[in-house]
């Protein structure tokens, strides 16, 4: 939290706050408690800040090597963009960068501690992704729209060879075709009712309770009523 609010100035929502704190839970090794973490939001709630505080800690903190991929590259490059404003508006970090490779679909920040961001447009079946170079933290945004698991497949192995590396993956509620998102959800969800079946996925889901359902009978697009259950 220190980094985000002495050095860049940002006061964390109470979400984005609990998000950072824990989903940078540290073992007793150094290493970090969640391998795999989900986050499920709503739009508009601040997720893409989330993208960017994190990936500028790690990456002038630890000189870490992060990659943003997206199934629109406009996706990724929005938090990218972001974050370049950031730093190079704060001169404490911007005294730190070596490079800023702004070319559309090679966008890179690259920093004198050998830390790196890149962006990734990933692929769907139809034009497989390919693995990589390695990574220290990978971050998947908009999940929902992974109706196959090529690219997780693909690019969550440029982490393996990293010893605190993290997969982060960011989305708002999906549908059937969400087939990564709904698998993770779930694995996600089994690890909350027994956290040693998987003590490395790490899942912060926003969402209402699944079993409130709407009581006011509204209609959409109108909006629920301040007295609504759901």
């Amino acid at each position: 939290m220190d980094f985000a609010q002495d050095v860049i100035g940002f006061e964390p929502f109470p979400w984005q706050r609990w998000v950072l704190i824990h989903g940078l839970e540290l073992r007793p090794d150094g290493r970090y408690r969640f391998r795999t973490v989900l986050v499920l939001v709503a739009r508009q709630s601040g997720k893409t800040t989330i993208v960017e505080i994190k990936n500028l800690w790690k990456m002038f903190v630890q000189g870490a090597d992060i990659l943003g991929t997206a199934q629109d590259l406009s996706v990724s490059e929005e938090s990218w963009d972001n974050a370049v404003d950031i730093a190079e508006g704060i001169p404490e970090l911007a005294a730190e960068i070596r490079d800023v490779v702004k070319v559309n679909g090679k966008k890179a920040l690259k920093l004198a501690n050998g830390g790196r961001w890149r962006v990734k447009a990933i692929l769907s079946r139809r034009g497989r992704s390919g693995r990589g170079p390695s990574a220290d933290d990978v971050n998947f945004d908009e999940l929902r729209e992974h109706h196959d698991w090529d690219a997780w497949s693909a690019i969550s192995k440029t982490t393996l060879a990293r010893p605190r590396a993290q997969r982060w993956a960011y989305s708002n509620a999906g549908d059937d075709l969400s087939v990564v998102l709904n698998a993770l959800q779930a694995q996600g969800w089994a690890a909350v009712e027994d956290p040693s079946a998987d003590p490395t996925m790490g899942l912060f889901e926003f969402s209402a309770p699944s079993d409130v359902d709407c009581t006011c009978g509204r209609l959409h697009p109108a909006p629920h009523r301040p007295d609504c259950e759901l």
